[in-house]
């Protein structure tokens, strides 16, 4: 035993000289690293990568150790590497970093490991980074434009100002990038549009049909997470242009005899490209011949070279169209010259031939004023042709003739005791309806306005339907909203016959202030002055409402001219505005 204590005893003094020769323990493990003893240098820590195109970028934090002198990174199951030298700015952790170019695109996975001159090393970090190339590009999609519309048009210098309505934000997108020259100045410029903003307003832009500078090239920019550069989608070639139409419609009947002729002029027609990423070049038209926007219609030209090829079909899939004879586009005119035809119900079809030129008149147009009625402006206005009939508070019926200056003449009084009506309006082939709530009357009105018969109680019972207004569909069926706000359509016959029942076409039109008819559509304006425009075609399949306004508060009744739109407003003066619902119409 005692042996044992002396041998431990001898161990310990040897171990406590030895140890007071070091002064301290750096001195400790300075001797342990001389004696060759394996020691790592401190390693990389918190890398990351960051995905580039065609290259990549590996971040790390480079600790205290101050015997790090380089970082080594492999890659490619370590056939290619590149030393990073370090230098150290002062003491403590120091970030660093590198870019490494000119990479195939594909997933990666880096190795780092810090070292010095004698040849000390540290354990290996990795991480894993993917470089952007073509083939995840072409995995990107562009962000939708879900409409254009021309907002303002100057037909001296060929030019428009455009709205571009957004589809959903895509993920990872940061904004959209629209290039294109503007029409006055020549100048090319780059409008960026950020990824939150639901529109955008693009000014001077040319109305050169399928002419490169007046062309929109739209892509859109995505900055994925941990990425280096921002990503930009192929280019999609968007185009919006204004036109004016001159024409004439001749309908056949099935057994190709011709029953009826319709000219027309001046008829604004919009042409938008077919966004693409191909080489096919194609517009779709809004409207077919003279007749209204309307829903389950596509007028569609494909152009190669200065030839034009028709397809499509118009009020329903089965009413097909097709080129008739020769269609071509004359680009230096930016002259359309179009033959085609559509089918009709019972066999017969109708033959267009029509000329566009660019549109003879710029917009939007400030109205004019037709007449002042002063104090006079209460009641229902309603038109027969241009001229304009007044019922007013007392009841008594009011004929303004509307002359040759395109301004009302002094009303005649044609009758009285029209009063206490919800709804008096004209209805087509020469017939005056009114309703109060729980009946309605039919009048017949002759050319010379003189009112011939009038037959009362032609449709009773209506109180159970809370109907608060009634309104004509064309010439063949009323619409008529509820306290509800539902839409409904009951069929009328030449012979005041009713067809059919009351059927609902839609709901939600109870934040509609005013509703106005106009031809395959409906006009609406909400309490905020927004003005809505929604297809309604003769099967009444009713279209989503689109605002194409904004301000008409201002005017307490609006009545439709024809082709243009009568607006009171509170001072009792009537302005007149050349309508056209494929056009932009804020109200200041």
């Amino acid at each position: 035993m005692k042996k044992k204590n002396s041998i431990l005893f001898v161990l310990l003094s040897l171990f406590s000289l030895w140890f007071i020769q070091c002064d301290d323990m750096d001195d400790l493990y300075q001797q342990y690293v001389d004696e060759g003893e394996k020691i790592y240098l401190g390693k990389t820590d918190s890398l990351i990568a960051m995905s580039g195109l065609g290259r990549i970028q590996l971040k790390w934090f480079v600790n205290a150790d101050p015997k790090i002198e380089e970082t080594v990174i492999y890659w490619n199951m370590r056939q290619d590497s590149v030393v990073k030298p370090f230098q150290r700015i002062g003491t403590g952790i120091q970030p660093d970093s590198l870019v490494i170019e000119n990479l195939p695109e594909g997933v990666y996975t880096f190795e780092l490991f810090n070292r010095n001159k004698e040849g000390d090393r540290s354990l290996i970090s990795s991480v894993q980074g993917e470089v952007y190339g073509d083939t995840y590009l072409a995995t990107l999609k562009n962000r939708s434009v879900v409409s254009m519309k021309v907002v303002a048009y100057d037909k001296d210098k060929q030019a428009s100002d455009i709205e571009l309505v957004w589809g959903p934000a895509l993920s990872g997108s940061i904004g959209s990038k629209i290039f294109y020259t503007k029409k006055s100045s020549g100048e090319a410029v780059e409008v960026i549009a950020s990824s939150t903003e639901e529109s955008t307003i693009l000014t001077d832009v040319g109305n050169r049909l399928n002419h490169p500078d007046d062309i929109l090239q739209i892509s859109t920019l995505f900055l994925m997470e941990n990425a280096l550069d921002v990503l930009e989608t192929a280019p999609r070639k968007e185009q919006i242009c204004v036109f004016s139409a001159t024409g004439v419609r001749t309908e056949y009947n099935s057994e190709g005899v011709p029953t009826k002729t319709v000219p027309y002029s001046d008829i604004i027609k919009i042409l938008r490209r077919v966004s693409s990423l191909s080489t096919t070049v194609a517009y779709d038209c809004n409207r077919v011949a003279e007749a209204s926007s309307l829903p389950n219609t596509q007028f569609r030209l494909e152009l190669t070279a200065q030839d034009i090829a028709i397809e499509g079909y118009f009020n329903g899939l089965l009413n097909t169209l097709s080129s008739e004879g020769v269609n071509s586009f004359a680009p230096e005119e930016q002259r359309l010259s179009l033959h085609y035809r559509y089918r009709q119900s019972g066999g017969g079809y109708s033959v267009i031939e029509e000329e566009y030129l660019p549109a003879n008149i710029s917009f939007p147009v400030l109205p004019t004023k037709v007449y002042s009625l002063n104090s006079n402006k209460g009641g229902h206005f309603f038109t027969k042709g241009d001229d304009l009939m007044h019922v007013d508070l007392e009841g008594n019926m009011w004929l303004y003739r509307f002359n040759q200056d395109k301004q009302f003449d002094p009303p005649t009084l044609m009758t009285t005791g029209w009063g206490n009506f919800t709804s008096v309006f004209y209805l087509p082939q020469n017939r005056i309806l009114r309703y109060d709530r729980n009946r309605v009357d039919i009048a017949t009105i002759d050319d010379n306005y003189n009112i011939t018969q009038l037959a009362l109680y032609v449709g009773a019972g209506w109180g159970s339907l809370a109907v608060n207004r009634l309104m004509p569909f064309k010439d063949f069926a009323l619409i008529m909203t509820n306290t509800s706000g539902t839409l409904m359509k009951l069929g009328i016959s030449p012979t005041n016959d009713w067809i059919g029942g009351f059927d609902t076409v839609g709901t939600g039109f109870s934040a509609y202030s005013k509703i106005i008819p106009f031809d395959n559509s409906i006009l609406a304006i909400d309490n905020s002055g927004g003005f809505w425009f929604m297809t309604l075609s003769d099967n009444f399949e009713l279209g989503n409402p689109v605002k194409i306004g904004s301000g008409w508060n201002k005017y307490i009744n609006v009545i439709r001219q024809g082709t243009a739109l009568l607006a009171i407003d509170a001072y009792g003066d009537m302005w007149r505005y050349e309508f056209n619902p494929d056009l932009s119409w804020n109200v200041e």
